[in-house]
Formats: C-alpha cells, sequence, structure tokens
C-alpha cells in the first residue's frame, strides 16, 4: 500500500472510476490518494494500484 499525507485532502478522493485498461481482470475502482503523476486506486481486492489520469474514467 501506498502512504502519503493528507491522502483525503483533493477533489477526487472517493470517487468511483473505471480502468481503461483492465489490471488483473478488475476494471471497476475507487480514487483514494493523489500523486504528482496521477491518482492511486483501489480495486475491489483490496490492492491499490497507480494510474494517470488518461488511464482512468472517472463517473
Amino acid at each position: 500500500m501506498y502512504d502519503y499525507d493528507n491522502r483525503e485532502d483533493f477533489e477526487d478522493y472517493g470517487k468511483h472510476c473505471w480502468l481503461l485498461t483492465p489490471w488483473k481482470g478488475y476494471r471497476s475502482a475507487t480514487i483514494v490518494g493523489q500523486t504528482d503523476n496521477g491518482y492511486i486506486v483501489q480495486v475491489s481486492s483490496g490492492a491499490e494500484i497507480v494510474v494517470y489520469p488518461d488511464e482512468i474514467e472517472i463517473n
């Protein structure tokens, strides 16, 4: 898991998104963090991955 300070202090926190390219069969995710280059998203298995903004579609 990624550990960033103030993970909840941004507009897109908690929003549902779709991975444009599935990760290990997962396509649905929730935005749980933000990095300098994109977002940290969590899939239903609990895994967290870093994606670029152009790799997801935010609902």
